[in-house]
């Protein structure tokens, strides 16, 4: 693709582009919670697990501005055969890509078509470690974050039981990266008491799906919202001529450590 053609299938102008402060909500602070409340032998269940190996990552730093300057960067690639699966990016002289090869190689997370059943999987509700450890009641997040913090050296609550609630934690709060406020995902906090079902579930696809749909619309408008916010008249004058106030801001949500990892390597 030349250069001329590459800008003009830019899905917001360079002209266009616009300051902000982004949220992302993929909090790797599960992972220090998992290490610093699960003992030996409960880490050791949590590394056999389909998310086991994700206790090697080392600190994880998430840069919004950084995903943001890549994210207004988004092209439109014609006379792709993966197209509605990828998103493709400018950077410096080329073209880098988004899809699910790169989030695999990535998360080591498993991909492949759901089967029919995965279908009703999805409307389970009725989770034993709900009840058990949560009376039954509205599970948010910030609930399963609290509840590991509190958990004593000296509690009752069986290894199974807590790797499984590990699972949960390290879902919710990095992979599915939702906001502390919001309900876990049921129908998981259901399917974890089988370990070798969950282990089995298509993560990799369940995860990369969300994360393509919050990435590719997370800037839907804001280029026009930004413009038609900021008029003439709302501008500060300096030296170096009118400089915009305040930048946008929006939230990113789902698996954003995998985005910014692929930019950068």
């Amino acid at each position: 693709m030349s250069g001329n053609k590459l800008l003009e299938s830019l899905k917001i102008k360079e002209c266009d582009r616009f300051p902000s402060r982004v949220s992302g909500h993929c909090n790797w602070e599960s992972i220090k919670l998992i290490k610093s409340h699960l003992t030996p032998t409960q880490l050791e269940l949590f590394k056999v697990t389909c998310f086991g190996h994700f206790l090697d990552v080392s600190d994880m730093v998430l840069s919004g501005q950084f995903c943001h300057h890549i994210l207004l960067r988004e092209c439109h690639v014609k006379n792709s055969d993966d197209n509605a699966f990828s998103l493709w990016y400018h950077v410096g002289n080329g073209l880098i890509r988004f899809s699910p090869v790169e989030f695999y190689l990535v998360s080591g997370l498993a991909f492949a078509e759901y089967s029919e059943s995965t279908s009703e999987l999805f409307k389970r509700k009725n989770s034993r470690l709900r009840r058990t450890n949560f009376q039954g009641s509205t599970v948010k997040v910030k609930m399963i974050v609290d509840w590991f913090r509190n958990l004593g050296p000296n509690n009752k609550i069986c290894d199974d039981d807590i790797v499984k609630l590990a699972l949960i934690l390290f879902l919710e709060m990095t992979l599915v990266g939702k906001d502390n406020r919001t309900s876990v995902l049921y129908w998981a906090l259901e399917l974890v008491d089988d370990l070798e079902a969950f282990n089995k579930f298509l993560w990799g696809s369940f995860i990369y799906a969300r994360t393509f749909n919050s990435l590719s619309t997370c800037l839907h408008g804001r280029d026009d919202k930004f413009k038609n916010k900021f008029t003439d008249d709302k501008l500060e004058e300096n030296v170096d001529g009118p400089v915009r106030r305040k930048g946008e801001r929006y939230n990113v949500y789902r698996f954003l450590t995998a985005f910014q990892v692929m930019c950068v390597n």
